[in-house]
């Protein structure tokens, strides 16, 4: 079976297990159709969630938008993750919130299961800041993850324009009346 072949399949088998999991889409794309847009970045320096150099997960401590770049010109499949739930205007972020531990926790294990797969290079990015910890890292190690394993940037930490993204997935974004989506994505070479 050729290296495309196999990566497919691959691709296929995450599909499924992400909807096992929660999620509510799971669809394969060319990695090359990843939008990468500066605007996503200067909203992170807004700071309009307060993690903006707080948080490990979140610029200035993730890459820039040139290495993001470079990145994904690396690789050639990407699987987009979606979890959409109901949620009345007024519950929005509070869904938001208790749904990404769940999108960042398939992400992690999808990575994984890529990894053992042979895909040694499988990353996966999560959505929103991370919030694994009660306080991202601490004064003794400022600059190191206390759980590297289970932590990764989400698409907009790193420059990755969301609903761009989705559009060239073929799938919805964000907020709309009534309900929230969530998107994760799990890269592969």
């Amino acid at each position: 079976m050729s290296k495309t072949a196999q990566t497919i399949k691959t691709l296929l088998m995450l599909a499924e297990t992400a909807k096992v999991k929660g999620c509510c889409e799971a669809e394969p794309f060319l990695a090359r159709e990843i939008v990468v847009d500066p605007r996503v970045r200067m909203k992170c320096r807004l700071n309009l969630c307060g993690q903006f150099g707080r948080n490990l997960m979140c610029p200035p401590n993730v890459w820039d938008l040139a290495e993001t770049s470079s990145i994904l010109a690396r690789y050639t499949f990407s699987l987009l993750l979606q979890i959409t739930r109901e949620a009345a205007p007024n519950e929005y972020q509070t869904v938001f919130d208790r749904e990404k531990n769940t999108m960042n926790a398939i992400v992690v294990s999808l990575e994984h299961a890529a990894f053992q797969s042979g895909f040694s290079l499988a990353v996966g990015l999560g959505c929103g800041h991370c919030q694994l910890c009660y306080e991202c890292a601490d004064e003794v190690c400022p600059s190191v993850c206390r759980r590297p394993a289970q932590a990764r940037p989400s698409l907009e930490a790193v420059g990755i324009d969301v609903e761009k993204t989705c559009a060239a997935a073929g799938l919805p974004a964000g907020f709309s009346p009534g309900r929230v989506t969530l998107s994760g994505l799990l890269l592969l070479d």
